[in-house]
């Protein structure tokens, strides 16, 4: 069944949630016109030339439908699927009988019901469905088709509405699959990769350091940690605005990524803060990185009507050494960096 105008045009999930059921509505309007395509073929193939003609109209309704979903009037759109689907599978079970199969084509859409409204909303309008079904059974039952057709023909309409059945259902059931994977993927990322920087967060470079650590320990390499500090960044924010801040802050995390390797771990510790993790890297090496990283930060300069806002950053790095814990190398890394804060900013200092 066909979500309610109701719940398309006052959905809590805002203007992506409607572009969705736009493009949904869209295809279950092609979908819909394409099966009465069929049905007029074949119920002129039969000698129905009355049954065929019927759905000249449904297939005229169903362009409308398309047209009305283009132009985002998804209120009248639903309205007219309600008009076109409850009295045809009326219809075409009143005239065909019970074994044609039309009553599936509720059935199709009865998952949606559940999907798109509120629990009491969609046991009423499932006891509706049921409702009309019986009483659609009861009067077949008491005076038969009004127009029945040859049994085979019979057998044939009620294995394409079977077919049909399964088919939506499939789709249906496939297209939540990948709804909820991609739903997945989305929390996933977003569990550790920070919203504004697009750069990895605390929670990841903790994991990361456990590998990172426990490999130095068997292999006896060389690491240093690298922390980075903005210069003046509250004062940033207090004259420019937090935008801008946030600019800035954009700004350095490009920079930053630009500059390291695909190897190395880096992320936005908190606020202002960057956390480099370079594995396999001496002190003299990480030395000479870190001196790159500054220089590029400080060539940044953001345009904004307060004036230009340029960026500076004070550096702290350490090494490694292999019974640090994570704790223990970022407090020396961020001894260093205060030293560069001591020592005037935008410079790098090590411990």
């Amino acid at each position: 069944m066909i979500p309610t105008a109701e719940t398309v045009e006052s959905t809590p999930f805002g203007q992506e949630a409607k572009q969705a059921w736009a493009g949904y509505l869209a295809r279950m309007a092609v979908f819909a016109g394409f099966v009465d395509v069929i049905y007029f073929v074949f119920f002129l193939a039969i000698g129905s030339p009355v049954l065929a003609w019927v759905n000249v109209i449904s297939i005229l309704i169903y362009g409308t439908i398309y047209v009305l979903v283009a132009r985002r009037k998804l209120g009248l759109a639903i309205t007219l699927f309600w008009l076109e689907i409850l009295p045809h599978t009326v219809l075409g079970t009143l005239m065909l009988g019970w074994d044609s199969g039309f009553y599936y084509l509720t059935l199709m859409f009865a998952p949606l019901v559940t999907l798109t409204n509120a629990r009491l909303r969609a046991l009423g309008k499932t006891l509706f469905v049921v409702l009309v079904l019986a009483s659609l059974e009861l009067i077949l039952a008491r005076q038969g088709p009004l127009t029945p057709i040859a049994g085979h023909h019979l057998l044939m309409l009620k294995w394409f509405h079977l077919l049909l059945l399964v088919g939506m259902l499939s789709g249906l059931a496939s297209y939540y699959w990948g709804k909820i994977a991609n739903a997945e993927k989305r929390l996933r990322k977003l569990a550790v990769v920070d919203a504004l920087t697009g750069l990895h967060n605390r929670h990841h470079f903790q994991q990361v350091w456990d590998l990172e650590l426990a490999r130095l320990r068997r292999s006896a390499a060389q690491a240093c940690v690298l922390m980075v500090d903005l210069d003046h960044f509250k004062a940033i924010n207090d004259t420019h605005g937090h935008l801008v801040g946030d600019r800035v802050l954009v700004e350095v995390g490009r920079v930053l990524k630009q500059g390291v390797r695909d190897v190395d771990a880096l992320a936005r510790w908190g606020g202002e803060e960057f956390l480099l993790l370079m594995p396999d890297t001496s002190r003299d090496v990480a030395l000479l990185v870190a001196e790159r990283l500054r220089t590029s930060i400080s060539a940044c300069l953001l345009d904004d009507q307060a004036g230009e806002v340029r960026i500076t950053a004070s550096f702290g790095l350490t090494e490694l050494r292999p019974d640090d814990s994570l704790s223990q190398a970022i407090a020396r890394a961020d001894r260093a960096m205060y030293r560069s804060k001591t020592n005037g900013r935008n410079c790098v200092s090590h411990e």
